[in-house]
């Protein structure tokens, strides 16, 4: 039975009703050649609420300080291949903070972020949906259209 990966994401939504996704490439391991658009976040640490998560990733991955990301506005559960290699079941819930401009910082990355993001971009509904590169989750525009 694969093992749980907990995770927290973030509709990081600025005034201007734009969405922040990070576009991830692997040019090595088990997804070599793979890339697609996310949303911030990452997984749960040790005893870590999903809401914890949630502040400690936008901070780490934008530089933006939030105190709080509300309610849990969809959960996710499905198979997922890590770069690693290993399969797991990932858990992710999913909460909106809205922002005022567009601006944040990599300062806080990690190495594997460092070289995995190849592109940051804020995207409008429109541009979203005319988008022909893989997206995730897939129903991202709908869960967009429903939290602006």
């Amino acid at each position: 039975m694969p093992r749980r990966r907990l995770a927290s994401r973030v509709l990081l939504i600025s005034d201007s009703r734009r969405l922040l996704l990070f576009k991830i490439r692997f040019d090595s391991g088990a997804l070599a050649g793979t890339s697609y658009w996310a949303t911030p976040g990452g997984k749960l640490r040790d005893n870590e609420s999903y809401e914890a998560a949630a502040i400690r990733e936008v901070y780490e991955e934008t530089g933006i300080e939030v105190q709080s990301v509300g309610d849990c506005v969809a959960r996710k559960e499905f198979s997922w291949l890590m770069p690693d290699g290993e399969q797991v079941i990932a858990v992710e819930h999913y909460y909106v903070v809205h922002v005022r401009d567009e601006q944040c910082s990599s300062m806080g990355w990690s190495d594997r972020e460092l070289e995995a993001v190849c592109e940051v971009r804020w995207w409008s509904a429109c541009e979203l949906a005319a988008c022909r590169e893989k997206i995730f989750p897939e129903d991202l525009l709908n869960l967009f259209a429903q939290v602006q």
